[in-house]
């Protein structure tokens, strides 16, 4: 056999050995609500939910190019990191009134490089906070009022159950001092928000804000009465109610906005109008709208974990103490004897408009972890803290 056919034989040989490694099977499951009973349409979006999360649980990063052949999905997954096309197939889907449930097997890559170098598998801290109703009257129907507070809780324990991330709430912060224009809007003392400073007292790394523009009803009110008139229209149809979400994202540290999305809905309100559930009973959940209302809170957790799970993991110095130092994340954050991480030294500049901007530097030491505890973690230096010049408020960072 010649040498050049023997080294083509050994080669696709070896590629054909490493074939099933190279690719993960992953099941996952995505919803959507169903419109005019256009199940094409939610055949498509439930799976790019699948997709999204497909992707999540094997730590692959991807590009999707979707697209409807004759009211059959097909899914192009691209692998950034390899430019090797994987499929995804719907290998089941069920309806339950105007929700649908597909189940999809995609193939994808297990890389676990992002396109900016992280690979850390921390769960980075979520600090989510009061969502603001824009027109407070709207709740008055199911006596709603609640929602500014539930709805920030409903959704840190939807990011929880994704498992990526570690989210805890503080409802009782208004992040927004102006929501017409939020979140351009500024603080008193000129800042577009007061993030850094918030972040500082949650000890999180990340702010999540909302506003809750549009709760209104598209029909006119008529109690105890199932069936009611659309507004400017003459025929009867069932109750339909906005729910309308802009989510906002920010670093912490920097105040910078990663991510902002709006998630709009309908549902019907397909209880009494006198009827006072409140915003998260549970009555509320068995009502199509707060189905509806349970679906949004299930994408924006999907979207809030895919956005932050490439990012950096950060996290505070509290302490320094010879060659000691104690970093704010433990072992509910993943950490382990062991871990290395890099130290990160703070500094406070100021723009043209002499506004205080957060500016991390690296400086190039490292610190190994040797003690750990639920929400703290004790690391050493190669020398004393002092002499590194290493201080409370610097970070350490795993990429």
């Amino acid at each position: 056999m010649p040498l050049m056919l023997k080294f083509i034989l050994f080669a696709t040989l070896s590629l054909l050995s490493i074939a099933p490694t190279f690719a993960q099977s992953v099941k996952a499951t995505g919803k959507a609500i169903i419109y005019n009973d256009d199940i094409d349409d939610a055949r498509y979006r439930a799976t790019q939910e699948a997709i999204k999360q497909a992707v999540l649980q094997s730590s692959s990063r991807v590009s999707v190019n979707d697209r409807l052949k004759n009211g059959d999905l097909d899914s192009d997954i691209q692998i950034r990191s390899s430019g090797r096309v994987q499929q995804a197939k719907i290998i089941h889907e069920e309806r339950k009134g105007d929700f649908l449930t597909v189940i999809a097997r995609v193939n994808v890559t297990p890389d676990s490089q992002c396109s900016n170098g992280a690979t850390n598998y921390y769960e980075k801290s979520v600090g989510i906070t009061g969502f603001q109703l824009q027109d407070p009257e709207q709740a008055s129907l199911g006596r709603l009022n609640n929602i500014s507070r539930e709805l920030p809780k409903d959704l840190a324990n939807a990011i929880n159950k994704q498992g990526f991330l570690r989210a805890l709430t503080a409802t009782n912060v208004a992040l927004y001092p102006d929501l017409i224009n939020a979140p351009s809007s500024t603080t008193s003392e000129g800042n577009l928000t007061n993030v850094t400073r918030i972040g500082q007292q949650l000890g999180v790394q990340y702010i999540i804000g909302g506003v809750i523009r549009d709760i209104s009803p598209l029909y006119l009110r008529t109690p105890d009465n199932l069936e009611a008139t659309p507004l400017g229209k003459d025929k009867a149809i069932q109750k339909e109610r906005n729910f309308v979400l802009d989510l906002y994202i920010y670093d912490s540290f920097s105040g910078a906005l990663l991510f902002q999305k709006r998630y709009s809905e309908i549902g019907n309100w397909d209880i009494s109008d006198n009827a006072k559930i409140g915003f998260g009973s549970a009555k509320f959940w068995t009502i199509h709208y707060g189905k509806v209302v349970r679906e949004i809170l299930r994408e924006s957790a999907i979207d809030t974990s895919e956005k932050l799970r490439c990012q950096p993991f950060i996290a505070n110095i509290f302490r320094t103490e010879g060659n000691r130092i104690h970093i704010a994340a433990g072992s509910l954050s993943g950490i382990k004897q062991g871990d290395k991480f890099s130290v990160y030294r703070r500094y406070e500049i100021f723009n043209q408009n002499q506004t205080a901007q957060t500016q991390l530097n690296n400086a190039n030491i490292n610190v190994t972890i040797k003690q750990v505890q639920p929400n703290f973690s004790i690391g050493e230096l190669a020398v004393d803290a002092q002499i590194l010049n290493v201080q409370q408020q610097d970070v350490v960072i795993a990429w």
